[in-house]
């Protein structure tokens, strides 16, 4: 018999319902988002939210474990459900190999050209571009530009697309490779955290735009990107980078949502305010007048407000997320 969870009194961040405050699991799957005077019709283990958030599982599409010293148990100790793995191949496959069941994870080797794998954007203009998913990582300029030639050329380019290539963008972007890079049907992704780059004319562009979140405090990165960044983008968009979109890079594009049919995975979140977040804070309606009909995200505009992980349920089953002490 397939067991029902219930979570109710809370706030629920859904796509099928913006008002929702109770959401039901069966089995591995979201079945029912409402209020909670519906909720309480239902059987199962029902758990009281205490007016906490629950959101999808985040998303960090790049874990570059040539410079992170971060583990499985920490990601989902962050409220990270789901990894891209970067590094070389013995790192990744440890950490995979270290990695709980709950946390999904797909791995870019270092040099792995005949499965899917990472490369330095510099070796697109070396030779024949392998026919599997491929993260080119672009740590220089040098990088950029072939990888920018590559978008250039109409057959490079419908390879790269047909394959399902990547960008991983580690440096400044310059203005005049926006459009090309948007426009090219890549995924991109970077680190709000690493640099100022164009987020809103990326997106306005255009572009897959996905995170590489902060292992430890990943809503630090989306309010980055809402409010550090001189481009910065609204709430909801930054939100969708480190949920949706991370899924939509390696083709999952049923993922990362809580709606009828969906995994049921989630986190529960401890928050001080739900508010409705453009980047420009002089423009930021702070209303939660349910009329708006525009879900509220978490307060991003203070450190000290972030939101503090609660639990987490992967696939409708809660799992720990003690953090490692190694």
């Amino acid at each position: 018999m397939i067991s029902r969870t219930v979570l109710h009194n809370g706030d629920v961040y859904s796509s099928a319902d913006p008002f929702a405050t109770a959401i039901a699991f069966e089995g591995e799957t979201v079945t029912w988002v409402g209020s909670d005077e519906a909720a309480g019709e239902f059987e199962g283990e029902h758990v009281d939210l205490e007016q906490d958030f629950v959101t999808p599982g985040l998303v960090s599409a790049a874990v570059d474990l040539r410079s992170a010293e971060v583990s499985p148990a920490d990601l989902l100790a962050a409220g990270i459900t789901s990894a891209h793995l970067i590094g070389e191949s013995s790192t990744v496959e440890n950490f995979a190999a270290a990695a709980p069941t709950e946390l999904d994870i797909v791995a870019y080797p270092l040099g792995r050209t005949d499965a899917t794998g990472a490369f330095p954007g510099s070796d697109l203009a070396r030779g024949a571009l392998p026919d599997h998913q491929q993260f080119a990582l672009v740590d220089s300029q040098a990088d950029l530009d072939a990888v920018l030639l590559m978008v250039k050329d109409d057959e490079l380019r419908t390879h790269a697309q047909r394959y399902g290539f990547r960008v991983l963008l580690s440096i400044p972007l310059p203005e005049a490779a926006v459009e090309p890079l948007s426009r090219c049907g890549l995924a991109v992704t970077l680190d709000p955290l690493q640099h100022d780059q164009p987020l809103a004319a990326l997106l306005a562009a255009g572009a897959q735009l996905s995170f590489a979140l902060d292992p430890v405090q990943p809503w630090r990165s989306l309010a980055a990107a809402v409010y550090s960044v001189s481009d910065g983008i609204s709430a909801r968009a930054a939100f969708n980078c480190a949920t949706r979109f991370g899924f939509r890079a390696v083709g999952r594009f049923e993922a990362g949502v809580l709606a009828p049919g969906a995994v049921a995975t989630g986190v529960r979140w401890e928050v001080d305010d739900l508010v409705v977040q453009a980047a420009d804070s002089r423009v930021a309606s702070w209303s939660t007048d349910p009329r708006s009909g525009t879900p509220g995200l978490p307060d991003l505009s203070g450190a000290e407000a972030l939101p503090r992980l609660r639990a987490v349920w992967v696939r409708g089953r809660r799992v720990p997320t003690q953090v490692s002490s190694g």
